[in-house]
């Protein structure tokens, strides 16, 4: 009798200890930020960037985001869209992923039509929230506000067809690390960007883009308006100065505030000439003729087409030794540089420092439009490599926003057609004018996750998935087979 209730006893204590044992570990891993995260996507993208992460760290006080998950746009769900749907399982996702790798600051909640209608209510009174707007970042004194268009990009329903709108794009973490930014800049920095044109639309998203990095931003007609701002960005240049512009522009660079320029292969020779005239003591120098490099195309190399003149920027073409380029490098990202005249430095007073920030491949001419083929290498143009983007700052600084930061580029389509490639870089590159930390710029997809497989390591997953498990499970089968005979 001793021995059974032993037997019970130990049997029940047991049961007990795996049922709490159980317990506990459900109350555990429920927790999101107990969760182990597997990032097993091609590009990365299945969670939160680091920019993201570092954009919402930067804001001193607590952050609160409220996404309201509402089906409004009626075009979005005729015809069977599902495009609500992913879209809504894709902000879910990342929600929760953000929540799980951020500190305690940062909360989240989720409205949708489920939700008790008293709080539905209360919370869109309190943020008086207008329709189509999905998600609110708020602190206790400022809110941003992004709508679903500036979340997900969507193709719309075709009547005639009875054609369902799809979803293309999306861009939570830019919107969302965007909006982080804005809500960081207490004190925004001013930038000016002088127009090349009266009425320039062109450069229109990208006076967007640098206002979404959290910056106040100024489009003025000429450098003698430009007045009390942190940079002066010229986004290329048609006409010559002015005596009292050219005047302006060279007090602004001779007392070593910040510049960021941009002249392309097709400006005209006078704007070029001046600009050398008022950067000649920096020793920085834009040269003349348009950089060709010869594309591949059927196992071969290729000249004579106009896509020579369209200059990828990859790693091997991306100075490491400065810091604006690190992100870059980091994420593995390609720049696309077209309509590019070549730079040259260093014959200047040691007062400044000088980097080559991007440069062509050795296999680079400069192309003579005067004579023999276009965009062909013609026996008298030499390959070789050259600068296309050249950074500099003062030894000594006189203050943080006049440290003498200068960036030249050869190409001011990098801010007009090709801005969408070279994102991540302009980022970069105006965090560093400014003098602002670097680790909040750029709109880089995640790269650093508990688990980062390469396409071979996926593709070893995928042999042990398909071979392994089934064979274990034959094996194991075997064994229970002999030990039963």
């Amino acid at each position: 009798m001793n021995r059974k209730f032993l037997l019970l006893s130990i049997s029940l204590g047991l049961s007990v200890a795996a049922i709490c044992l159980v317990i506990g570990c459900l109350y555990v891993f429920s927790s999101p930020n107990a969760r182990l995260r597997f990032d097993l996507t091609a590009e990365k993208s299945n969670g939160v960037s680091e920019r993201m992460l570092n954009a919402i760290a930067s804001i001193d006080a607590p952050v609160r985001l409220t996404a309201f998950l509402y089906r409004e746009d009626e075009k979005l769900t005729s015809y069977n869209s599902n495009v609500y749907m992913r879209a809504f399982d894709r902000l879910r996702l990342l929600i929760d992923d953000l929540e799980a790798r951020t500190s305690g600051s940062f909360s989240s909640l989720i409205v949708d039509s489920n939700s008790p209608l008293v709080e539905q209510q209360r919370l869109q009174q309190l943020h008086s929230r207008q329709s189509g707007e999905v998600i609110i970042l708020s602190t206790s004194d400022n809110h941003v506000v992004l709508k679903f268009e500036d979340l997900f990009e969507v193709s719309q329903a075709v009547d005639e067809q009875r054609i369902a709108a799809r979803l293309r794009r999306e861009r939570i973490d830019e919107a969302i690390g965007d909006a982080a930014l804005r809500l960081s800049n207490a004190n925004p920095f001013k930038v000016a960007v002088i127009k090349a044109l009266a009425d320039d639309v062109s450069i229109q998203p990208f006076l967007e883009f640098v206002e979404r990095q959290g910056h106040t931003v100024s489009h003025v007609n000429s450098f003698s308006m430009v007045g009390d701002q942190d940079l002066v960005v010229v986004p290329g240049q048609l006409t010559p100065f002015t005596p009292l512009d050219f005047a302006a522009a060279k007090q602004w660079v001779d007392d070593d505030k910040h510049l960021f320029l941009a002249l392309g292969a097709f400006t005209t020779t006078a704007v070029v000439d001046q600009w050398n005239q008022i950067l000649a003591e920096r020793g920085e120098h834009f040269e003349e003729g348009l950089l060709c490099e010869a594309i591949p195309i059927a196992g071969t190399f290729m000249e004579g087409r106009h896509e020579c003149a369209i200059l990828e920027i990859n790693a091997g073409k991306i100075s490491g030794q400065h810091k604006i380029n690190e992100p870059l490098l980091k994420a593995k990202r390609s720049l696309l540089f077209a309509g590019t005249r070549p730079l040259t430095f260093g014959d200047s007073i040691n007062k400044y420092s000088q980097s080559r920030l991007l440069r062509t491949s050795v296999g680079a001419w400069i192309d003579n439009d005067k004579q023999g083929v276009r965009f062909a290498r013609d026996g008298n143009e030499k390959a070789g490599i050259h600068a296309i983007a050249i950074a500099s700052a003062a030894w000594r600084p006189q203050s943080a926003l006049r440290a003498g930061h200068l960036l030249l580029s050869g190409s001011d389509e990098i801010m007009r057609e090709h801005l969408d490639y070279n994102k991540d870089w302009l980022a970069t590159s105006i965090m560093f004018l400014l003098g602002d930390d670097l680790e909040k710029s750029g709109l880089r997809s995640i790269n650093e996750i508990p688990f980062h497989p390469s396409r071979e390591i996926l593709g070893r997953i995928k042999s042990l998935t398909l071979y392994l498990l089934p064979g274990l499970c034959l094996l194991l089968s075997l064994i229970v087979w002999m030990r039963r005979k």
